[in-house]
Formats: structure tokens, C-alpha cells, sequence
């Protein structure tokens, strides 16, 4: 089964553009597919049946002569639509077949809508041309049915109602049918399409049965010189269009030429940008990866404090997939790129350092900032990494910064830091428990940690690690157990975070 075409069909709506039909062309199948059939040939025989019908009505007193000038009128109305820009083209030939309405009624439009309709069928599907065909006879026999008074003498401006209302019937009647077969071509609602697609064409409907009417008065005035007389000025202005239409078309059609490649080059660099991304990640994590082998002693370190400095982001309001997210979270995941100058008999001593060499510990901070500013995608994220050991009480490294002074991705990054070292073994001291560690920070808040990043980590540690168990807390194969706040700790959470309550 296929598909009937454009929402407005083949030029007998003004006003809208034909679509190329073998892009329309496109199968229906299922119960969808059977009604359309049906559809179509129910308007395609009851369109014959208003042609043999006309033909019975045929009388002497029909003006065979004004219906001869209104087919020919329609027929050069199709053969000349105008192109307008690509395969979409537009047609005016409702109008001679309104003035048929008018002037001749039912007989005419047995003569002249076929007429029309076999003019346009040109390398178009005989479904379709069907479809045109009794959809076309049913809208115009509608409005005949309205005004009931062809070839009469038009008695102005009594008929300017009748004819306005006449008009709006053809609309109607033109429109539901098509709007049905849209949606069931479309498996769409036959409301949406109509209000999607043609509303807007009742006020050209109107006007364009007011020039029908005008066309079948001056043929009552001066007869086919009359109609001669007020085709002219269309037909310049048709001329004019033409023009008009084929000076400017080419660019238009270059205009969206080039919006298309506009539009694949931008997909193509949206898709480079993700790849880079990707590539930068990738080689920061081997960076890190690096590193971690030069200091066993804290293999994925930097990926835990990373990934736990986002959450704490996060509770403060930090949106992922920001640039304030990622130079949060590669400031995390660098912070000790500075100890590659660090010599390994300082940075791999298993007892404690001495003072001298925690002078050359200390080092480091510069020296991940030094290096992370001539890279220009990191440069932002460096002064996060020269500020990850500064203090909020000013009591820090290596500039002595303090309160807001610190950015806030050191802020945060020093509590992750502090929460998975504590939790971490070491070689001079075992993993602290989960609780302790967080009296610790909670000790600490106000003067080593920002409270306001405090709190927000209060709000990470109920979710990841209240009634679960911390993953360092399962190393060696332990079973699992349940983690559960002290009440001592739980107030003291409570007074931490400014609640009235206890958790």
C-alpha cells in the first residue's frame, strides 16, 4: 500500500506546495493500510458517481462555453504551476473550478474537475491521482450544493456570503479527507494532522473563491472578453513570480545546501569534541595509572578521591558535565602529579620523613601546578592542585590560604583526600574505621575543612557508606558486615550539619 502524499494535495489547495511524490511514496501496510484502501476507493467511485451525475443535469441553458474557458483555464492552471524552491511546486486552479461552482454548477464540474485532475496526473501514482480526483469532485460538489443557484446573475454584494460560505464547505470537505488519509498513512490522529497542516489556508480558501466569483462576473458582464480581461493581471503577476522564483531559487537552494553541510560538519565535530574528550580522559587516567605504580602504597588513590570528590560537588550543586565539573574532577585525579619530582627514596620511604624531606614532600604542589599550566586544556585545574594541602584556617601549604580565598575544588578535594587516607592501609599504620574517620573531619571542620563542604559530605557518607560496608573495610576477604553510627557520632553529625534533631 502507499502512501497518498503532501498534507495539501497537488495544487487544487492554493497556497501550498506540492511535494515530490517519490519521496511520498512510501508503504502502508496492516489494518492502517487496508482502510486507506478503502478509503481511497470510496472517494475515487463516489467521485465518478457526482461526474454522472452532473452529466444528467447537463441542460440547454448550461453555458458550455464558460465551461470550455474554466477547463482550459484549470488545465493551463496544472501544465503552469511554478516551481518553487527544490521538487515542491504550487498551483492555483481552485480558483476556475470555483467559478465553475458558481457559474454552471454540477454539470460544469463533471466537465472540468477530471479535466484538472488527468492535466496533473502526470508521472503521478494512479492511487494517488484517484484520491486528487474524488476528493476534489466532493469538496467542489459540496459547495455547489451550498450555493444551489449556478449561472444566475450574481446580484452584488448578496452573494458575497453564499459564496464565502461555499468556500468554507470546500475547505472542510477537502481537508478532512486529506488530513484522513494523512494520518492513516502516517498512523497519526486525524485532528493533529488537520490542525497541524491546514488551518491556516481558510482565509486563502475564501479569498480564492471571491476571485472565482469576480472571474464569473465578468463573464456576465462582457463574456469570454470579460474573462480574458481579468486574467490578465494574474497572469502577469504569474510572470512576475516566475521571474522572481527562478532568480532567487538557485539561492535558496545553495542556502540550504550549505545549512546541511553546515549541519554534518557540526555533527562531525561534536562527534570530534566527544572523541577528544575521551582521548583526554584516557590519557590522564594512564597518567595517573603511572603514578600510582611509581607509589604502590596507594594504587587508586587518585580514582576513589576523584570519584568521591564529584559526589560531595554534586550535594553542593554542581551539575555534571560542566567545565566546573571537569576541572573539579581532573584536579582530583592530578593532585599528585607534582610528585613525579619527588625522589623516590623520599616518596617510597616506608617509616616516617624527616623534616627536611617533608620540606621536598611539599614540593609537590608547585610542581603539579607548574606542570599542569603548560598544558592550555589543564591550565584552569592547576590551581586546584597548587591549593589541595591549603588549610581553611590558613594554616596550609605552600601559600598559607585561607577560607573562600581556597578554590572550592580544593575544598572539596581535601575532605575526599583526608576521608580515603584515613580509610586506607599504609605501611606504618593500619586503615582507620569508616566512623573514626569521620569524627576526625568532623573535629576538624572550620578549621582544616570548609564546613559547607563538610556538611555535604555528611550527606555522601549516609548514602555510600551508612548500611553498607566501605570497601577498604572488606580487604582480605573479609565477611561482610553492616557499618552503623555511634549515637555520640550521630549528634555529633547532627550539630555539624545545623540540625535540631538527631539523625
Amino acid at each position: 500500500m502507499r502512501i497518498l502524499g503532501a498534507p495539501i494535495r497537488d495544487g487544487f489547495v492554493p497556497g501550498k506546495a506540492r511535494e515530490n511524490e517519490a519521496a511520498r511514496d512510501i508503504p502502508v501496510g496492516g489494518l492502517n493500510g487496508f482502510i486507506l484502501n478503502v478509503l481511497v476507493a470510496l472517494t475515487f467511485t463516489a467521485g465518478l458517481a457526482l461526474v454522472a451525475y452532473g452529466g444528467l443535469l447537463a441542460l440547454d441553458g448550461t453555458d458550455w462555453q464558460l465551461v470550455a474557458a474554466l477547463a482550459l483555464i484549470a488545465i493551463l492552471a496544472e501544465r503552469t504551476d511554478l516551481s518553487l524552491y527544490g521538487d515542491s511546486r504550487v498551483s492555483l486552479a481552485i480558483v476556475p473550478i470555483f467559478a465553475t461552482v458558481i457559474g454552471s454548477g454540477m454539470p460544469g464540474l463533471a466537465i472540468v474537475v477530471p479535466l484538472a485532475v488527468i492535466a496533473s496526473a502526470w508521472g503521478r501514482p494512479l492511487r494517488k491521482t484517484a484520491f486528487n480526483f474524488g476528493a476534489l469532485m466532493l469538496s467542489a460538489a459540496a459547495a455547489a450544493a451550498v450555493l444551489q443557484s449556478p449561472g444566475s446573475e450574481i446580484k452584488w454584494p448578496d452573494i458575497l456570503l453564499p459564496a464565502a460560505i461555499a468556500g468554507g464547505v470546500n475547505f472542510i470537505v477537502n481537508t478532512v479527507l486529506v488530513s484522513t488519509a494523512i494520518a492513516l498513512s502516517s498512523r497519526s490522529s486525524i485532528p493533529k494532522v488537520w490542525t497541524e497542516h491546514f488551518p491556516w489556508l481558510l482565509p486563502h480558501y475564501l479569498l480564492l473563491a471571491v476571485l472565482g466569483l469576480a472571474m464569473v462576473a465578468a463573464d456576465q458582464a462582457m463574456g469570454l472578453w470579460g474573462i480574458a480581461a481579468f486574467l490578465a493581471p494574474p497572469l502577469m503577476m504569474r510572470f512576475s513570480i516566475k521571474q522572481y522564483l527562478d532568480r532567487t531559487s538557485k539561492n535558496v537552494l545553495d542556502l540550504r545546501h550549505a545549512h546541511n553541510q553546515l549541519q554534518h560538519a557540526h555533527g562531525q565535530l561534536t562527534d570530534a569534541m566527544a572523541s577528544l574528550g575521551k582521548a583526554y580522559d584516557g590519557t590522564l587516567r594512564s597518567l595517573v595509572a603511572a603514578l600510582d605504580m611509581r607509589d604502590s602504597e596507594t594504587a587508586g588513590h587518585s580514582e576513589r578521591v576523584a570519584d568521591l570528590t564529584m559526589a560531595i560537588a554534586e550535594e553542593l550543586g554542581i551539575q555534571k558535565d560542566t567545565d566546573e565539573s571537569r576541572k573539579i574532577y581532573w584536579g582530583a585525579l592530578l593532585h599528585d602529579v607534582g610528585k613525579i619530582a619527588v625522589p623516590d627514596v623520599i616518596l617510597r620511604k616506608p617509616g616516617s620523613l624527616t623534616d627536611e624531606e617533608w620540606v621536598h614532600m611539599r614540593t609537590h604542589a608547585r610542581a603539579g601546578y607548574e606542570i599542569l599550566q603548560k598544558v592550555s586544556f589543564l591550565a584552569d585545574t592547576s590551581e586546584m592542585v597548587f591549593s589541595h594541602h591549603e588549610r581553611y584556617d590558613g594554616t596550609g601549604y605552600p601559600r598559607g590560604l585561607a577560607g573562600q580565598d581556597i578554590p572550592l575544588g580544593a575544598r572539596i578535594f581535601s575532605i575526599a583526600d583526608a576521608f580515603d587516607a584515613m580509610t586506607s592501609d599504609r605501611t606504618y599504620r593500619a586503615a582507620m574505621p569508616a566512623e573514626e574517620a569521620l569524627a576526625e573531619l568532623l573535629r576538624n571542620s572550620g578549621t582544616q575543612f570548609d564546613p559547607t563542604a563538610v556538611r555535604a559530605f555528611l550527606s555522601v557518607y549516609q548514602q555510600r557508606f551508612v548500611g553498607t560496608v566501605h570497601h577498604h573495610l572488606l580487604a582480605g576477604g573479609s565477611s561482610p558486615r553492616r557499618l552503623e553510627l555511634s549515637e555520640a557520632l550521630k549528634q555529633a553529625i547532627a550539630e555539624a550539619a545545623g540540625l535540631d534533631d538527631e539523625l
